[in-house]
């Protein structure tokens, strides 16, 4: 049907253009940091006369760009950039969960805390405790990083189970120590059952007489009665 005199044609639709999401300049709090939280902070660039390298700040306010407090060179505040800060513990380490906080005598702080794994970092950091299967998602200010006497000692404890080190670490609690102040479990032998014992080889038995016989091969002690070992063996083939 054409279109009738005078009247006007009807305009194209415009189609509205996509919206794009842009990462806002200096990142974005891709950690989950919340006030209070305790992380690295990347000062190179910062200041001329800044050294270059990473510290540990505190956050004091978040939003679209994070105030922070430091205390290098002097204790001072900060408004910084997202991309400059980053957790203290990195994905995969081991570090402390504190389960319940508490004062102690004295107003010593005394903290019930577990031993765990972090298993993710963004949104917000996943730990696994040691000896159980269960993840569960915290807070950064739950997290402990661990100190360097505990460092080195789970690090002569890597040959452990996770269950033996969980007792390890509950007798440490119950003691009021440190790792290093608690030896590990011993594992007892097996014990075999009655009547079912290995009969003692010529080896065992000089062992325990003394030096053993300097012919190659021998297993008998020294000055033995008889031929040697290895001469009863081939008459044994024979």
């Amino acid at each position: 049907m054409a279109p009738s005199r005078g009247a006007r044609p009807n305009p194209p639709r415009c189609e509205a253009p996509p919206v794009q999401l842009h990462t806002p300049v200096g990142g974005e709090n891709v950690y989950g940091f919340q006030i209070g939280d305790s992380c690295w902070f990347d000062r190179a660039e910062v200041e001329g006369n800044a050294a270059p390298g990473r510290i540990v700040a505190e956050l004091l306010e978040v939003g679209i760009k994070p105030t922070i407090k430091i205390d290098e060179p002097a204790t001072r505040s900060l408004c910084t950039q997202w991309d400059r800060l980053m957790p203290l513990i990195c994905l995969g380490e081991r570090c402390w969960y504190v389960v319940a906080r508490g004062i102690g005598r004295g107003g010593v702080s005394k903290n019930r805390r577990v031993l765990a794994e972090l298993q993710h970092t963004r949104p917000a950091p996943s730990i696994r405790p040691i000896n159980s299967e269960n993840s569960r998602t915290v807070s950064w200010s739950d997290l402990e990083v661990l100190n360097e006497m505990d460092a080195k000692s789970l690090e002569h404890l890597q040959g452990i189970s996770e269950q033996q080190l969980a007792r390890l670490l509950a007798a440490a609690a119950k003691e009021g120590c440190s790792i290093s102040d608690v030896s590990p479990p011993v594992e007892s032998q097996p014990r075999q059952p009655r009547g079912q014992r290995r009969a003692p080889s010529d080896r065992d038995r000089s062992q325990k007489l003394g030096r053993l016989c300097g012919t190659p091969g021998c297993a008998l002690s020294d000055f033995h009665l008889g031929p040697c070992s290895t001469e009863s063996n081939e008459r044994k083939r024979r």
